[in-house]
């Protein structure tokens, strides 16, 4: 039988002091479960917690919904059994103890026991007892509510995991950690700050005022309303020596106040010592470009005096077109660049083409032609963070493909190229060659709308429109300080 299987090794259930035995001086009443006791049971089968009643010998007499789901036992196979078969051999002893100390009136006090499952697992519980009276006030029995521990148990050990990472993370971390109370004093400190400040322990540290004896300026260090967001401040270490750092600060509040302040502190003082070398750098690498695009653009004026000024004229106008599109700074100074070198493949050219008064033939105009894929040979051979080369061949493209060199369309054509061309003609048709007066910037403009949508990009052209005529555009020559 079920009894026999769940033998207990030294003690037994006469261990219990039932039968006659009082509970409180009390006899013990037969059970009788009235309506009260009924209405806690029904309450019972709805808790999520496991309820089990005892009469005075530790027999089970009741148990709820929950313990069967818990330790997998039926409710036949758990009723008429005796409690200490469900908890592990170590708490044996101690359940019969507390039981009969409650059969000798003890304070009823909580405790925790190991509950061992049919299939052979445990899980730790705490138990709140209370005991079980008649309608007439006997005490008949006791009532244990147990709760699982287990996720108690996990949630503690997972909470130290978390406590031990936090002070490793807070001890080793190459970063300042810190805490600091609102008007400035500091409440911790991890070695990394104490080490990046040049103090000699964190107490001295602790010790100092942070907005007199810390900060360059007291008024750098910014209120609770102005923090949660991460700056770059300056510190004075121990020593004197000024550094540059990056704090990620948050406030703690409590009541709706701020209570204390805590953050990372980040020295960048070598990271802005790196960034302005880096930018002194990039000024001087931006001036050789320009010096190196001023004389590629000066040899083609010297071979082609009519043109002179041409391409700085083509590079003012084209960079205020790209402006007015919208475009991002980086690719206004693409093309400002590119229409300075546009035309460096003439110096390919005979200087007998160039300067001749008269019209060309097809032939020497064929060679014109040329220039594109010649200034775009010339170019590439020079880096530039942009296709500038791709530009310079593109710049006599028309979007109905009836450009030159390829006789690309469309979206073939680089944006930079079309913004390009359209400076190009406007340009050309408002100066003087040798082969005709002056055009006029009305006869030129006349031009592109003309065409616009067969030979010109739309956007391009409106945009042109738009800076001559709504800005009122002129020609400087000094074209750089007006971009």
């Amino acid at each position: 039988m079920y009894r026999r299987c769940m033998e207990i090794n030294d003690l037994k259930e006469e261990d219990f002091k039932g039968g006659k035995k009082s509970f409180k001086g009390l006899e013990i009443a037969k059970p009788v479960w009235k309506v009260n006791n009924k209405k806690r049971r029904e309450l019972a089968e709805r808790l999520k917690e496991i309820v089990i009643e005892i009469d005075g010998n530790g027999t089970i007499i009741y148990c709820n919904k929950k313990a069967i789901e818990s330790i997998g036992y039926t409710r036949k196979e758990i009723k008429g059994s005796n409690v200490i078969n469900f908890v592990v051999p170590e708490d044996k002893k101690k359940i019969v103890n507390n039981f009969n100390g409650l059969l000798e009136g003890k304070e009823l006090t909580r405790s925790i026991y190991v509950i061992k499952r049919k299939d052979g697992s445990t899980f730790p519980a705490i138990t709140y007892p209370d005991y079980i009276m008649d309608d007439n006030g006997k005490i008949t029995g006791i009532r244990e509510i147990l709760v699982d521990m287990s996720d108690i148990k996990e949630a503690k050990e997972k909470l130290r995991e978390s406590e031990e990472s936090y002070h490793s993370l807070f001890k080793n971390s190459l970063d300042g950690i810190y805490r600091t109370t609102p008007e400035g004093r500091y409440l911790d400190a991890n070695p990394a700050l104490v080490k990046m400040l040049g103090y000699d322990s964190r107490e001295d540290l602790l010790k100092i005022d942070i907005p007199t004896q810390l900060y360059v300026r007291k008024e750098d260090r910014p209120s609770h309303d102005k923090r949660n967001k991460i700056f770059e401040t300056q510190l004075k270490r121990k020593d004197g020596f000024i550094i540059t750092v990056e704090i990620n600060p948050r406030v703690i509040y409590k009541k709706g106040k701020p209570v204390c302040y805590e953050g990372i502190v980040r020295d960048v003082t070598h990271r802005k010592i790196t960034e302005e070398k880096l930018k002194e750098s990039n000024r001087k690498l931006k001036k050789t470009l320009n010096d190196t695009i001023s004389i590629l653009a000066s040899i083609v004026e010297v071979r082609d005096p009519y043109t002179s000024g041409h391409q700085k004229r083509v590079a003012q106008l084209a960079a205020a077109i790209a402006k007015e599109m919208g475009l991002d700074k980086d690719k206004v100074e693409s093309i400002r660049v590119a229409a300075q070198v546009h035309d460096i493949g003439k110096i390919n050219l005979p200087e007998s083409i160039l300067t001749r008064p008269g019209k060309l033939s097809e032939i020497e105009y064929d060679m014109i032609k040329t220039h594109s894929q010649l200034g775009h040979d010339m170019v590439s051979k020079v880096e530039f963070p942009w296709p500038i080369a791709d530009f310079v061949l593109q710049h006599h493209e028309r979007i109905n493909g009836s450009g030159y060199p390829n006789g690309l369309k469309g979206k073939e054509i680089y944006l930079e190229a079309k913004i390009l061309g359209v400076a190009d003609v406007v340009e050309a048709m408002s100066s003087h060659r040798p082969y005709r007066p002056a055009l006029g910037t009305n006869k030129a403009l006349e031009e592109i709308n003309k065409n616009k949508g067969k030979l010109y990009e739309p956007d391009v052209v409106d945009a042109c429109n738009r800076v001559i005529k709504k800005r009122k555009f002129k020609f400087e020559a000094d074209f750089e300080h007006q971009l």
